[in-house]
């Protein structure tokens, strides 16, 4: 990938960020790209300690965790990526799958020496953790879903019907879907020529997937804190499914929460990850 001035300009953000913080604790930022599985992922690492990967929700990118990175990194290494296709990472020819993401994580771990990871996962990142642990058991020492179903059909059929047959029309506004979408890609992209592209794309992936089985869940050694808006789109009843389907995990309701509580509640969500990891 070329370096060019939206790079600069974005790594001199982030060091100013970083310089600016009211925090007093201040670590360095580090902008990187890797390239694995014929894509090149874009990501950050911020902090010391244990390795923590952030992914983050479909059609969005790293920034969703501006929130919580500051805290995290206070204890852990945190690497922040954009997953692939999304944010800053490169297009790549293949179908996106959850399979593929949780691939790329293995291989940017291999490539950063990170033989032992936890990750926190929103929404489609969670699914992708989830992938992980299944796929990778060894890898993954402690993990945090949040917002993620295991099977697609925890989400409504109306909702999955809307999802494969919409077409986008062009409408950006942040209100209505996909608006809220567009300031994510717009981070690594000069217009929207192939946003309609990209999220029919992610439509397939989100119609289709996961399937996972109680009897997958089962397998995963990691253990898992659960966190769920008690607003969310899909069931509670889902939510509980995957708690009870895990053998070590936990299980927090965020009050008022919505599939945005991350950005919705900060704070929150940050006290009660930062008591999960350290136990």
């Amino acid at each position: 990938m070329l370096w060019t001035m939206k790079n600069t300009l974005f790594l001199m953000s982030l060091i100013l960020t970083a310089c600016n913080s009211n925090s007093s604790h201040t670590v360095p930022i580090f902008s990187r790209t890797a390239s694995i599985n014929d894509v090149v992922i874009d990501y950050t690492v911020q902090g010391d300690g244990p390795p923590l990967y952030l992914l983050h929700g479909g059609m969005e990118s790293r920034d969703s965790f501006n929130q919580q990175i500051p805290e995290l990194s206070k204890s852990f290494t945190v690497v922040a990526l954009d997953s692939r296709e999304q944010g800053r990472s490169s297009r790549a020819s293949a179908q996106i799958s959850y399979e593929l993401m949780s691939k790329d994580v293995v291989a940017l771990a291999g490539q950063l020496g990170h033989e032992r990871i936890s990750i926190m996962g929103s929404s489609d990142g969670g699914v992708t953790a989830l992938t992980t642990a299944i796929n990778h058991p060894n890898l993954i020492h402690k993990m945090i879903v949040l917002g993620a179903n295991y099977h697609f059909e925890a989400y409504p059929v109306e909702t999955r019907e809307f999802l494969a047959n919409y077409e986008w029309d062009g409408n950006t506004d942040p209100n209505s879907y996909p608006g809220n979408f567009i300031k994510h890609y717009m981070i690594g992209h000069d217009d929207l020529t192939e946003f309609g592209g990209l999220l029919k794309e992610m439509s397939v992936m989100w119609t289709s997937s996961p399937a996972f089985t109680v009897s997958d869940l089962e397998t995963i050694k990691a253990k898992t804190l659960v966190i769920n808006g008690d607003h969310e789109d899909m069931s509670l009843d889902h939510i509980l499914s995957l708690y009870n389907a895990l053998p070590d995990a936990q299980l927090f309701i965020v009050p008022g929460g919505t599939h945005y509580s991350i950005e919705e509640k900060p704070e929150l969500i940050n006290s009660v990850v930062v008591k999960f990891l350290n136990e």
